[in-house]
């Protein structure tokens, strides 16, 4: 009969209970579990910026490529200083965006990947 580990509590409660041989496999779970939630997320965020130009379109598709037409067509010709401004801004609307989201899931996604490792699920 397999002894129990004792609880010590500065061991992450992901990695109490490790079955013999189970560790690497567990490891490379996590992981590609990981990847892909992150990917989701991201992949979701990148959905609201198009969400958003649909709903300033009002849903038209054809007001919806007019303002992109007109997104383009003015970051083309804008200087370089310019450029810059708005990517930044880009960058910081989508970085707090990201991180929004991730603050928001992450709990759910580690309760849910606590309960698969048990085998709960």
């Amino acid at each position: 009969m397999a002894e129990r580990q004792p609880d010590l509590p500065f061991v992450p409660p992901l990695w109490r209970r490790v079955r013999p041989g189970q560790m690497g496999a567990d490891i490379l779970y996590v992981v590609l579990m990981s990847v892909a939630w992150t990917a989701g997320n991201v992949l979701a965020v990148l959905g609201t910026v198009v969400a958003a130009f649909l709903i300033v379109a009002h849903g038209r598709f054809g007001v919806f490529m007019s303002h992109l037409d007109n997104l383009v067509s003015r970051y083309v010709v804008a200087s370089a200083p310019a450029k810059d401004r708005f990517e930044h801004e880009v960058l910081w609307v989508v970085g707090i965006a990201t991180a929004l989201l991730f603050a928001v899931r992450l709990p759910r996604f580690v309760l849910r990947l606590r309960a698969e490792l048990r085998g709960d699920v």
